[in-house]
């Protein structure tokens, strides 16, 4: 019989993990409602699969988290990531999207959304770029 355990350290959920649950509440305040999350494809991932509710398009989004030590860093922007290859695997997820039958119809974009957690405030610093990666 064990008459002690050992507790686990609580863990925090990760960067990313807590980013893309930011940017889900941000994009869900203006309209974006997710469909799915971390879409498993064999080229890639997409991070959230949204629907805008006005206009019905289909939204691919991207989301960058980073982690700051103090307010008004300067560190490099999580969009900074975003590279030529990044952006080419992206226009490629969305087209795989684009050939599920029940998307076929509807118009389709890649947004990418910024989630920046500096230490010492309660709440991420958050940026949405609508439509900031396309195919041309």
């Amino acid at each position: 019989m064990r008459l002690w355990h050992r507790s686990q350290p609580r863990r925090e959920p990760s960067v990313w993990k807590q980013g893309e649950r930011a940017a889900e509440k941000y994009l869900k305040r203006r309209g974006i409602r997710t469909i799915e999350r971390n879409i498993r494809l064999p080229h890639g991932e997409i991070d959230l699969l949204c629907v805008e509710r006005r206009s019905g398009t289909i939204v691919v989004v991207e989301v960058k988290a980073r982690k700051y030590a103090e307010a008004g860093a300067q560190g490099i922007d999580p969009t900074a990531n975003i590279t030529a290859r990044k952006r080419a695997k992206l226009v490629s997820l969305a087209k795989s999207i684009k050939k599920v039958p029940r998307y076929q119809s509807r118009p389709i974009r890649i947004d990418v959304v910024s989630v920046r957690f500096v230490h010492g405030q309660r709440l991420p610093e958050i940026r949405h770029y609508p439509g900031c990666v396309s195919d041309s």
